[in-house]
């Protein structure tokens, strides 16, 4: 039993250890936010210099994007962070060090177990909640500057179906003011009866629910025509106007938000499948999606044995990199999730067991390696 100095001893070496596997961590969230939002830097700049979506858009959409990558960066960023710092422990010989104190590998794993629990917690917060609420946020935004893009998409001289069904011309356009000169519209969003329609000028009319929220558009025509031939009666009609407006709908004035099962919070997921019957389709996919969310979040817990187990091997010579290990134990995991997800979404299996089982192969390796390490 350790007391007195031995115990105080202890007790610095498991915060040296803390500290050792967090540093890491937290550096590795950073790395992979940093790469994740590199590949999202092209579609970025679209938007502000194609779409002209402004900063006030793009800065809470760049927060939005990095929080959904989270319940999977979280635990490669935390089993790199385990590699690194046992690898060193390891190389450095502290390891050895550590057990001249009496101290155990189980019990110099103590503090990063207690590190991987708060991680879990962390994890498990951002799948019921946040993330979803990041995803549907992403989304609005997304949809916002889509429709901006619809209002700006209209080019002079060059036919155009930027707007929903019409199929549309003018000689010249300002997309600045939306003003148009000598504009010809065809019609057929009514299939059975579509029209065209010739106006001398026209203007793009945006309705904002909010600032930058376009839910619609208006054409507001002046000093035109128009024309609609009927196939089955043989008949053609022509009507003159001075002014004629065309409403279009656009994705957010519509609804057409679709809320899927990971953009939902965990009480709207549940309540929407208490609604399913058992056993149906929806039913499983929804009940699939609430158990990946308690599985995944404990990913963290799993990576401790195996990233311990891996990182104080003594063949030191033949590992491979720390992050390159650390992709490919976060892969193949994800990729025993995809299959978990299918047999639960199939029914073939229940989801609480086929979603851990990921996390109980991953645990039994981990196990292997760690009473490999225990020497």
């Amino acid at each position: 039993m350790v007391r007195g100095n031995s115990g105080h001893r202890v007790r610095r070496i498991d915060r040296y250890v803390f500290k050792e596997v967090l540093s890491p961590f937290v550096g590795g969230v950073a790395f992979i936010a940093f790469v994740f939002l590199m590949f999202q830097i092209l579609r970025l700049a679209e938007f502000f210099i194609v779409n002209g979506a402004p900063l006030s858009q793009l800065i809470p959409l760049m927060g939005f994007l990095s929080m959904s990558f989270l319940p999977l960066g979280l635990p490669i960023a935390f089993l790199t962070g385990i590699l690194i710092a046992f690898g060193r422990f390891s190389t450095d010989s502290e390891i050895v060090a550590m057990k001249a104190t009496g101290m155990s590998l189980p019990r110099i794993a103590a503090p990063v177990m207690v590190l991987a629990m708060g991680v879990a917690m962390l994890s498990l917060m951002l799948n019921l909640e946040w993330v979803p609420y990041a995803e549907t946020s992403a989304r609005r935004i997304l949809l916002k500057i889509g429709n901006s893009k619809l209002a700006s998409s209209f080019q002079e001289g060059t036919f155009s179906r930027g707007l929903g069904s019409l199929l549309m011309f003018a000689e010249k356009v300002n997309n600045k003011t939306g003003r148009m000169e000598r504009v010809f519209i065809f019609d057929e969003r009514d299939a059975k009866h579509p029209v065209t329609v010739i106006a001398k000028d026209g203007e793009i009319i945006r309705i904002q629910d909010g600032e930058d929220d376009v839910s619609g558009l208006v054409m507001n025509l002046q000093k035109g025509s128009i024309h609609q031939s009927e196939t089955a009666s043989d008949s053609y009609n022509k009507i003159d106007y001075e002014n004629y407006q065309i409403y279009i709908d656009t994705p957010q004035s519509n609804s057409a938000l679709t809320y899927k099962p990971k953009m939902m919070g965990v009480g709207a997921l549940l309540e929407k499948r208490d609604a399913e019957l058992v056993g149906t389709p929806g039913w499983l996919e929804l009940n699939t999606e609430f158990w990946r969310r308690i599985a995944t979040a404990f990913a963290p817990l799993m990576f401790v044995l195996l990233g311990i187990g891996v990182g104080t091997v003594r063949t030191r010579g033949a590992r491979f990199g720390v992050m390159l290990v650390a992709v490919v134990v976060s892969a193949v995991y994800w990729q025993m999730q995809v299959s978990a997800i299918w047999l639960g979404n199939s029914g073939r299996l229940s989801a609480p067991l086929a979603l851990q089982l990921p996390n109980l192969i991953m645990g039994g390796l981990g196990a292997i390696f760690f009473k490999r390490a225990s020497w």
